[in-house]
Parts: C-alpha cells; sequence; structure tokens
C-alpha cells in the first residue's frame, strides 16, 4: 500500500492570524497604519509622533476660549448703541391685596432706536423677585408710558410702600 505524500509546509494554504494586529489609517491618505499612528511613512517620512492627548485638548480649550472671546466682543458691539434710558415713576397706587400699580415713563437718551429692560423694586435693592419688563424698540430720544401692575407679595413678606417703589432701565 503506497502511502500519500504528506504536504510540505511551502503547499499549506496561509492561515489567517486568529487575531489580526490592530491598524489605523493614515489621517492624510488614508492608507493603513500601525495602531497609535496617525501618518503612514509616506506622509511621514521623519517618522514625527502626533500630537499628545494634552496638546489636542489645549488646543481645544485655546479654540474654545477664543469663540467666547469673540462672541462676547459681537454681543458688546450689537448692544453698544442702546441706551442710555432715563426711568421714572409717573403714577403709583397700592393695591388692597398688597401689590401696587406703577405707570413708568422710559426716554431713549441715546442715538440709536433700542428697546430697553426695566426693573421695578420695592426699595431700590435689586431683589430675585423684582419686576422686570421690556419696552418697545424707541426711537432715540422717544418716550413711552408703561403701566405695570406689581405681584402681590408672599406671605410673611411687606406690602409695598408705593413712596419707595423705584424703577432703573438699562
Amino acid at each position: 500500500m503506497s502511502q500519500l505524500p504528506r504536504p510540505t509546509p511551502a503547499t499549506l494554504p496561509a492561515a489567517k492570524p486568529a487575531h489580526p494586529e490592530p491598524e489605523d489609517r493614515c489621517l492624510r491618505c488614508g492608507r493603513p497604519t500601525q495602531a497609535g499612528v496617525s501618518l503612514c511613512e509616506f506622509d511621514n517620512p521623519g517618522r514625527i509622533k502626533a500630537p499628545s492627548a494634552t496638546q489636542v485638548h489645549g488646543t481645544i480649550l485655546v479654540g474654545v476660549i477664543a469663540g467666547f472671546l469673540v462672541f462676547g466682543l459681537l454681543a458688546r458691539f450689537a448692544v453698544s448703541a442702546a441706551g442710555p434710558f432715563e426711568a421714572d415713576i409717573q403714577g403709583r397706587a397700592a393695591r388692597a391685596d398688597g401689590g401696587a400699580e406703577v405707570v413708568v415713563r422710559v426716554l431713549n437718551a441715546g442715538t440709536l432706536p433700542a428697546a430697553a429692560t426695566c426693573r421695578v423694586t420695592r426699595d431700590g435693592v435689586a431683589r430675585q423677585e423684582d419686576l422686570t419688563f421690556r419696552t418697545e424698540r424707541l426711537a432715540a430720544g422717544a418716550t413711552v408710558q408703561v403701566t405695570r401692575t406689581l405681584p402681590t407679595p408672599l406671605a410673611g413678606d411687606p406690602a409695598f410702600d408705593v413712596r419707595r417703589v423705584t424703577v432703573a432701565c438699562t
């Protein structure tokens, strides 16, 4: 009986590795690179290493801070022509429930049309519960009168003393 010839290692089919090496892609051309290598040999002949995580995060932080600064400057220029506004209380009346009604006169003393944001306080000291409102857009030199009802104070808070109510507009 004759034996069949045994295959030699040269004739065996190439087996795929059970766990292939992890690989990345070149950021510029897309060629496969070793894991953790951002540029291939063609695009990085000097084998300069990629930036560290600290450098990347620092660059992002600088970009975010610069974005906030630019946004702040744009917002400043957008509202810099607004006002100044002059405001005073033309009329006031106490209500039986402890609230008050006020008539506020607002003057745009600026050179451009703008809307005013006004705060009515019970005694000149700003509080979270103060009434805040916005006027319509006022032409330069224009005046508007607005009537507002101040809310009834919470239980335990004193009623409004209409003689001490103040208004300020920006």
